[in-house]
């Protein structure tokens, strides 16, 4: 550089400690942490839909679609095994971590165990080992593939150092009781004046996710009898976590069988809707951003984003693609439609290339299952 020019500097501001002043002050902490580069998203492992959306801190996400869809396969995915994984290959960023609060309401705990196993082995190996097959339902597995299941200890034990699964069903009440016992005991509470109170964590860093698997599944009470009541309360609890302690709640719920209704079959109108979900409306109003997954295939019709869905399923039926619609999003941009690889035979979801951009060779990788673990695209994860 020439003499008399003048070098630019990036500046980087430091956030004190935070203490509650005012108002401005209050929304001056969050600024200044922004410019330090300490809000940023955790990656899940979507790269288009993470240009929408980011998994951060004090988010409100609501995941739909109909039995069989995979919500919980993508759930795991986008918020747990990918942003996992991201953390693992990043401990140099030592204000980005993650802790998980994983509400298994509808499998038991070694059931999505194995089922991450089965997935992990498939990235690693391109060997599909499905659940039935690990647990033995379909058959005694070779001494093989159970020297292989034991190699994977090292990675349940670290899984199980940042997930904390919680299976069997419980009420609303006894769950938001449990979620008050975690923030206190990782956290402070403080009185800032007369009406309002406040929120510390001890370590701000950690990213706390709280995941309903699924919500229409909570159990009764005298106080909440009917499965509206319970998921409105649970609702309700979810919200106070994101806003006061800073909690990601991720709820997964069912449509409803609308979808399916003649009408909407003999016009074509069959993609999912805020007003599919299942049972209550205040999940919906509540969120921050609403992700639904539709098989445009079970009800053969065209997709609404333009995939050749005749090249997205093998000889026997078995099909590959699910469309991801961002239906609400409270930050930014909503409407928008991506197209998702699907192996459901050990639950991994993964992006495909825009419409426009799908080759013969894509199509074909999609069905022979190497699209999944394709190393050299950038769309995939390999934890």
């Amino acid at each position: 550089m020439g003499i008399g020019k003048k070098q630019k500097t990036e500046v980087t501001v430091e956030p004190e400690e935070k203490k509650f002043q005012s108002n401005f002050e209050d929304l001056k902490y969050d600024v200044d942490s922004g410019m330090a580069g300490k809000n940023r998203g955790i990656p899940m492992g979507f790269d288009r839909l993470n240009h929408y959306i980011g998994l951060r801190k004090k988010m409100y996400f609501l995941v739909g679609g109909l039995t069989g869809s995979g919500k919980t396969s993508f759930i795991d995915d986008a918020f747990v095994l990918n942003p996992v994984g991201w953390i693992k290959s990043n401990l140099n960023l030592k204000d980005q971590k993650i802790h998980i609060i994983y509400r298994s309401m509808e499998r038991s705990r070694n059931y999505k165990l194995g089922k991450w196993v089965a997935r992990k082995i498939f990235l690693d190996t391109g060997r599909i080992i499905p659940l039935g097959k690990l647990l033995g339902w379909t058959g005694k597995l070779s001494d093989e593939d159970y020297g292989l299941f034991l190699s994977y200890k090292d990675y349940i034990d670290e899984l199980s150092s940042l997930v904390h699964i919680i299976d069997g069903t419980d009420n609303p009440i006894g769950i938001a009781k449990q979620l008050r016992e975690h923030a206190l005991a990782n956290g402070t509470v403080e009185k800032v004046d007369k009406y309002h109170s406040k929120y510390t964590p001890n370590d701000p860093s950690i990213v706390t996710i709280v995941i309903i698997d699924h919500i229409g599944l909570l159990k009764p009470t005298k106080e909440y009898p009917t499965k509206k009541a319970r998921i409105d309360k649970m609702s309700d609890e979810l919200r106070h976590v994101r806003d006061f302690y800073g909690y990601t709640p991720i709820v997964v719920s069912q449509f409803n069988r609308e979808i399916g209704n003649i009408n909407r079959l003999r016009n074509g109108d069959v993609e999912p809707q805020l007003e599919d979900f299942k049972d209550s409306s205040q999940t919906q109003d509540d969120a921050d951003v609403v992700l639904a997954l539709f098989d445009p295939m079970r009800y053969k019709v065209e997709d609404p984003s333009g995939y050749d869905l005749s090249r997205l399923k093998d000889e026997y039926g078995a099909k590959y693609y699910r469309s991801l619609r961002v239906c609400k999003n409270s930050y930014g941009e909503d409407d928008i439609r991506i197209g998702l690889g699907f192996l459901g035979h050990v639950g991994i979801f993964k992006e495909l290339p825009k419409r426009r951009e799908m080759t013969e060779e894509d199509y074909d990788k999609v069905v022979d299952k190497s699209f999944f673990i394709d190393k050299n695209d950038e769309h995939g994860s390999d934890y």
